[in-house]
């Protein structure tokens, strides 16, 4: 089964933009690994305990910040540890030549729409002899004997594991001259820098180039190393989450952070008796602060930090398809070619559709957050038309 990350965001995170519970889509469901697991009210482990599940119990996830999972719980929504829940992706295709697509799970309910033959559909739910789907901006519901189950042994391929992709020169032949506004330069400068590997990128998720530089263009900073060394953040306040909080004696004699706004403000020192540094905007000293995280706790260390072109945070490694934050901080390490297809990677099926369509408003709601979208949508609409359309 094709395992779709089904996430809002790259850079930033699912969900900072709160929406009601009943209004935000199940991204997807999974199942609890842990004997027992604590249900918090917020995404820390300083939140409180408000229910707790047991192994093998089913969640419905409808966001993600950082190294949590937001649930639905009790009409309302909570909090687990992600790297407790193991993620159930269930999808199917149509088999009826056309299939009635209802409001309610019984064949009196109104026909919302309908379906052809081998259209997909991600199931969220099963009642009796229904399948609630995902359908257009909320759910439906169709009759689940019309609906054949994709085989679960067919994993998906990620596109940093495509060794032909990786193969793929970067820079197109022919080049373009960067002349025009801010936004024609910076599309220009794009496609002569990735638009090569761009250009079979798109083919392989059936999508207009121009999509693809815009979204690069837009959700990236334009820069993936500083001299030789990949570009990274270190964040203060999420290794005080992930280490510190065990450790706060030690982790105050050398990193603090604003306590009410916790991503600013950020210094460091390596001795006690030194002075505090601001490092932010340095990367020489970026470096040196997680290479002295590192020391501490190297897991830990690497989720705290965003890296690379899209800035995509080490504790989202999994999310883009690596078994380890190790293995994709030194994927980011030696090729920019890792920093694009992890941009890519992070995309979920709906995502690559509404690129497709070229429905970027949509796209933006489900990337950066319902809150951003319009703001968002219109930058790559913007992009988009930016692309000259005789390449």
């Amino acid at each position: 089964m094709e395992k779709a990350k089904m996430i809002s965001k790259l850079k930033k995170t699912v969900g900072k933009t709160r929406q009601p519970v009943e209004e935000k889509p199940i991204i997807m469901k999974g199942k609890v690994n842990a004997n027992v697991l604590n249900i918090r009210n917020k995404s820390d482990e300083s939140g409180d305990v408000v229910g707790k599940l047991k192994k093998d119990d089913i969640v419905e996830i409808i966001g993600i910040e950082d190294a949590w999972y937001e649930i639905k719980f009790n009409d309302s929504s909570a909090f687990v540890f992600a790297k407790f829940i193991e993620e159930i992706i269930k999808s199917g295709s149509v088999t009826a030549n056309l299939l009635n697509v209802r409001s309610l799970p019984n064949q009196d309910s109104e026909v919302v729409g309908q379906l052809t033959k081998d259209k997909n559909v991600i199931i969220v739910d099963e009642i009796e002899s229904w399948y609630r789907i995902k359908f257009k901006e909320g759910f439906a519901y169709v009759f689940a004997k019309f609906i054949e189950i994709t085989p679960e042994n067919n994993e998906r391929v990620f596109l940093f594991q495509d060794i032909d992709l990786q193969k793929v020169e970067l820079e197109p032949v022919n080049k373009l001259n960067t002349d025009g506004n801010r936004i024609e330069a910076i599309v220009k400068e794009t496609y002569n820098k990735y638009g090569n590997l761009l250009k079979e990128l798109s083919k392989r998720l059936d999508i207009d180039m121009a999509s693809a530089i815009a979204v690069l263009g837009v959700e990236s900073g334009g820069k993936g190393f500083d001299n030789g060394k990949v570009l990274i953040r270190f964040e203060n306040h999420l290794f005080y989450r992930y280490w510190g909080k065990n450790n706060e004696k030690l982790f105050n004699k050398h990193f603090k952070f604003d306590s009410d706004k916790n991503w600013l403000e950020h210094y460091f020192r390596a001795d006690e008796n030194e002075e505090w540094i601001k490092f932010h905007g340095d990367q020489d000293k970026e470096h040196e602060v997680l290479n002295f995280a590192r020391k501490f706790d190297d897991e830990l260390a690497l989720l705290s930090i965003s890296m690379g072109l899209p800035q995509i945070l080490g504790s989202n490694s999994k999310i883009i398809g690596y078994e380890t934050v190790q293995e994709m901080f030194d994927n980011f390490s030696k090729d920019i070619r890792f920093h694009i297809f992890g941009l890519f990677d992070f995309l979920s099926p709906r995502m690559i559709k509404y690129l497709k369509n070229k429905e970027f408003v949509n796209f933006a709601k489900y990337y950066n957050g319902a809150g951003q979208s319009r703001r968002y949508g219109k930058w790559l609409q913007d992009y988009y038309e930016a692309f000259p359309k005789n390449i």
